[in-house]
């Protein structure tokens, strides 16, 4: 059975300045590939953020042998007031994980804000390990399995909680990646998440206030340069289906 990439990217530019409107991904067969394709283009050009004035969408076949199969991560959801309340939270659980200067890294998750990709970020010595510091890097051929579930063949909204699911379980699954932080740049969705091998995926319902455009990811790293460079490899190159049938 024949698989394709697909990925879509929507922009528009206002005084010179490219703005980012809306990004996805998915990993399809051969008979879905027309339909998702037309729900993606769908999804970029009706975005909260606004109207694009340029969209890609680009086509990839993917050999099966190149698939990894990654169960997803267990989940967790912890309800909070507001945003200050979800940075609280977030700054517990990596004390738990034996991360320290905590209040720094969370400072330094508001520089991925500008971004495309997420900052990757050495959890002892905070140097930002990003080959491109304006880009960062981006977790990307990624998707959900399903099994033999039927799945929607639309995905014109945007399923914050599954692709946020299949992203965090691909990016903490690499042996160098402590965890991932992220807050979704959607003005109007507030929740967001830390995730890791050992506590799984913490769903926080409040990390930024409603209507704020600002969202970011950080992916916390501990290793030697050649373990960096296999860990971006990774996160950019390798192809990843996450078995959803198995959340917990």
């Amino acid at each position: 059975m024949k698989r394709y990439s697909i990925k879509m990217r929507a922009s528009n530019e206002t005084d010179g300045v490219k703005n980012h409107i809306s990004g996805a991904e998915k990993i399809v067969t051969e008979n879905e590939l027309e339909e998702y394709c037309a729900s993606l283009m769908k999804r970029a050009l009706y975005h909260s953020k606004g109207k694009p004035d340029f969209i890609n969408i680009k086509v990839e076949e993917i050999k099966e042998e190149e698939l990894l199969y990654l169960p997803a991560l267990k989940v967790t959801r912890v309800e909070t007031e507001n945003d200050a309340e979800g940075r609280q939270v977030v700054a517990s659980y990596l004390e738990k994980l034996g991360i320290s200067r905590v209040d720094e890294i969370i400072s330094i998750w508001e520089q991925s804000y500008s971004m495309r990709g997420a900052i990757l970020l050495d959890a002892d010595t905070l140097e930002r390990l990003e080959p491109d510091k304006e880009r960062g890097i981006r977790a990307t051929y990624m998707d959900m399995d399903t099994g033999n579930a039927q799945r929607s063949r639309s995905c014109e909204e945007k399923n914050h909680f599954n692709e946020a699911l299949v992203l965090a379980t691909k990016v903490v699954n690499h042996p160098n990646i402590l965890a991932e932080l992220c807050i979704s740049d959607d003005p109007d969705y507030v929740t967001g998440y830390i995730a890791s091998k050992e506590t799984g995926y913490v769903r926080i319902t409040k990390l930024k206030p409603f209507g704020s455009p600002n969202g970011g990811r950080v992916f916390l790293f501990r290793g030697n340069d050649k373990e960096k460079e296999e860990c971006i490899k990774y996160l950019q190159e390798q192809k990843v289906l996450v078995r959803m049938n198995e959340v917990q």
